[in-house]
């Protein structure tokens, strides 16, 4: 089964133009095979947004991340939590 990650930036924060979201995830230990961002003025507007995205595009295991940003890398607010699958 397809696995997704959602990331959801706090604070209103923006990733820069040409930021490997993918990569930077994988290196943090939570790789997938889509990862979707939820942010203030980036990607989808609210988490339930990209979770039905996911969902609908056949990833069955689907986990958020709730991140801060610095522009250079993401690190984890909170644990890793599993939304389905």
């Amino acid at each position: 089964m397809k696995s997704g990650l959602i990331v959801y930036l706090v604070g209103g924060a923006e990733l820069p133009e040409g930021f490997d979201l993918a990569g930077h995830c994988r290196e943090m230990g939570c790789p997938a095979d889509r990862v979707e961002l939820v942010g203030s003025r980036q990607g989808f507007f609210e988490v339930d947004d990209a979770w039905y995205h996911l969902l609908t595009k056949g990833y069955g295991h689907i986990k958020l991340l709730v991140a801060e940003t610095d522009q250079k890398c993401l690190r984890p607010v909170h644990p890793l939590v599993r939304l389905s699958g």
